[in-house]
């Protein structure tokens, strides 16, 4: 099917069922979204476990220093 014959099909439908088909858009294009948001934090997972395996492990404490600092260094440059 064909944009034009697409068209032709949706303005022939009767006023409920095209209620119900833009209904049904909405919720396709909501899952769409998701979809496409749940690939994109599995590329991101997948490369961080690849990156994982060339590193060596990090204990928590070091992990959450990290971070403190790093926070620390931001708060620091906008003062």
């Amino acid at each position: 099917m064909n944009i034009t014959e697409f068209k032709t099909a949706v303005r022939e439908l009767p006023e409920n069922e095209l209620a119900e088909f833009l209904e049904w858009l909405d919720e396709f294009q909501a899952a769409l979204a998701d979809r496409q948001w749940i690939e994109g934090v599995r590329v991101k997972i997948d490369a961080a476990v690849a990156m994982s395996e060339h590193t060596p492990p990090i204990d928590g404490e070091t992990f959450i220093a990290g971070i403190c600092d790093r926070f620390r260094q931001v708060r620091e440059s906008k003062q």
